[in-house]
Formats: C-alpha cells, structure tokens, sequence
C-alpha cells in the first residue's frame, strides 16, 4: 500500500464512539489506491485516556459498489476470523463498527520495530543480526503459524487459515524482545460464508510469495513456510532469492520445460490480467527457475543447522518442504539449544537496540558528500530508530 499524500482528517478527530469509548485520531498510517486507509487512534472516555489502537477505515461512499462489497467482505472476514486466532504472537482484532460513510476495523496496535526496519538498521550499521536472533524470530513466527493453520470451528473441522503475506512489515519485534505477526487481512480460509478469490494470483507483498503462488499452483501451509524461509533467509543474509544479480534473464525462458513454459505463461497473463506491478514478470521467472545450488550458495556462509533449515524451507516443491510449522519450530529451537548459548527475548531485545543505537551513530556521521556509504538501504529518520513503541 502507498504511502497517504496528504492527512484525511486533522489530529484529535474523532473517528467513531462505541458506547462510552470513542475513538480518537492520531495520524493515518498508509492507505491504498482504493481509499483504505490505516490510522493509529487512541481510545478516550469522558474520564480517562486508554490504549493506542490501529483502525482500518474502508470509505463506503468514495469506492464503487463492487470494489466496496469486495473490501467489506475482506475486512468483515479478518474480524470473523479473530474469533480462532487466539495466540500470544499474533495481533488480536478487537472488532468492527459501521456509520453511515465508514467502515472500521479495531486492531492490536503493536509496540516494538517491525523486521523491515531492523534489516535497514543492520546495513546502515554494516553488521548482521546474530543467528540466534534469526533462530528466536523464526521459532516464534511458527509458533504462530501452527496457531493458525490447524485452527478448527465449533464443529471441528479445519479452517486451513493461511496468513498469504508472511514479509518483514508483519513481523514486530516488541520492546521486550516478544515476536507479534500481524495482519492477517489477506488470510485464506474455509471459514464458512467466506468469498472465494476470483483469480489465482499472488497476495500480499509478491517479493515474499512462494513459488506456487506465483506460478498459480494451489496454496497450503507450506507456502506461509516458504515465504517464512525468505524473510529469514534476507535476514540472515541480506540476499534475497528473487534478487540474484548474477540471474541471466536473457537465458532463463531457455531452461523451462514445455510444461513450466505454459505455467509460467499463464501467471503472466494472470498478472496482467489482476493488475500487478511489471516486476512481477520477473519474480515469476525467478520462481520457476532458481536452483538448488543458488540456495546453497546463498546460505554457504551461516553455519549448521540453520543452512540446511533454509535449505529445506526454500525448496520449490512443496513436498520437498517441512510438512507442519510445528516441525519448522522444533528444529529451530532444537537448533538455538545446540549452540550452547541462552539466547531468548531478552537477548533479542538487548540485540534489536544495540543495533538500533549503532545505526543512529553512524547515520550521525554519514553526510551528503559522502554518497554510497549505505548503498543497499535508505537513510531512516532519526525519530524511526530511536523509538521503543510503534510499528515501524
């Protein structure tokens, strides 16, 4: 989603009162090219000041009819489906309210930095996260994932919720070191009364889609796995498997199977066809044809075991992959236990501001006559490395 233009309604506007609490504007967050919007608000009584909150606002009269029935049923569904998502790692929807003119959803706001802003921090520093912190982020991730993809409804039977946009924005990690994903806007589902995806395409954030999400194959947990794998691949790293420069593109239509061809084929019409950005061609090419030795070779540096769990994770058959997040979580954990070293949320937090403070010192020193010093990354403001409450 891009970034809001200009404010939608002054700071102290009153969104919206549910019974006694109302609900307070503090400054919009982002919003999309179809006018949702995401603000941070804070909830007020006539006697006292309470919790800060996100709020998603779908404006009902500045879309069109289609376009808002499609939203509505989105964001109605992520609220349904707070009801089974019930776990200390993920972010709670606290529910919805409706006016004449808006929609809102109520959401967890979530203390801490998101993983988006600790990779930035870590280049602008020039010194990676420890393993052990990439071990503690990804065991707690799946520990949440498992929460979500064996949910059961009233009647037992499987919702098969999947999250369909695991990326570095949606992981928080908060001040005391806990690990939050977020967001589950996007989630897949079997929760009855649910609308059903009009076309096969990737959701969420395509640089962290898995394979046969780009490609249009059928989903299940382990593309949520997959996408996890990216994300601690990048973190580990700083490398991406989508974005290997050594890639000769020119060659690559050359290394399909007349099968992959048609595959490939028909997700790039199904790109056009949803309207996703042009550099989605390219993800899609990098999907059907990266190796296996890419993968080695992009993990060659860390040590055993976290290598080969990459490794396994970034399979481009699901089969190839681990089955369950619980078994992702086992050898993760079994991992950090392995290295000898006490390493919980107290240490990634320690970890995540050490970091944070190194990066402020060395954006301090850095001036604009010394172009290229962080070529990877963007300069952040002083005021996103230094906070200990926000999502960032």
């Amino acid at each position: 989603m891009a970034q809001t233009p200009r404010p939608w309604l002054p700071q102290g506007f009153i969104l919206f009162s549910r019974g006694d609490v109302s609900y307070e504007l503090l400054r919009e967050l982002e919003t999309s090219h179809h006018g949702e919007a995401t603000v941070l608000a804070r909830e007020r009584t006539s006697r006292s000041i309470g919790r800060q909150v996100v709020v998603k606002r779908l404006p009902l009269t500045e879309v069109d009819a289609a376009t808002r029935e499609l939203i509505r049923a989105r964001l109605e569904e992520e609220v349904r489906l707070a009801a089974y998502l019930q776990h200390p790692g993920i972010a709670r929807v606290h529910g919805r309210h409706e006016t004449r003119d808006n929609l809102f959803v109520i959401l967890d706001f979530v203390e801490g930095w998101s993983l988006n802003t600790l990779l930035t921090t870590a280049m602008m520093r020039g010194t990676r996260f420890s393993e052990a912190f990439v071990l503690h982020v990804g065991a707690q991730v799946a520990s949440a994932l498992h929460h979500a993809h064996t949910r059961v409804d009233e009647q037992g039977q499987a919702l098969s919720i999947l999250h369909r946009d695991i990326n570095p924005t949606s992981i928080i990690l908060g001040p005391l070191g806990e690990v939050m994903l977020t967001d589950f806007g996007l989630a897949r589902s079997r929760l009855p009364g649910r609308r059903p995806t009009t076309l096969p395409r990737p959701r969420g954030s395509v640089y962290f889609a898995s394979p046969e999400s780009l490609l249009g194959g059928g989903m299940d947990a382990r593309s949520d796995l997959f996408s996890l794998g990216l994300v601690l691949l990048e973190l580990a790293t700083w490398n991406h498997l989508y974005n290997l420069d050594s890639a000769d593109w020119e060659a690559l239509p050359g290394t399909l199977t007349l099968p992959l061809q048609e595959q490939v084929l028909g997700a790039l019409v199904t790109a056009v066809e949803a309207e996703l950005p042009d550099e989605v061609d390219d993800l899609i090419l990098r999907a059907a044809t990266y190796s296996p030795a890419e993968v080695a070779w992009l993990t060659g540096r860390l040590t055993e075991p976290l290598r080969g769990i990459l490794q396994r994770l970034l399979q481009r058959e699901p089969a190839a992959r681990y089955a369950t997040a619980a078994e992702l979580e086992a050898d993760l954990r079994a991992c950090l236990a392995a290295s000898g070293q006490r390493y919980g949320a107290a240490e990634a937090a320690t970890e995540a501001r050490g970091s944070l403070a190194e990066a402020r010192t060395k954006q301090e020193l850095v001036t604009a006559v010394e172009p290229g010093v962080f070529p990877d990354c963007l300069p952040l403001p002083a005021e996103v490395i230094t906070t200990e409450s926000g999502r960032t």
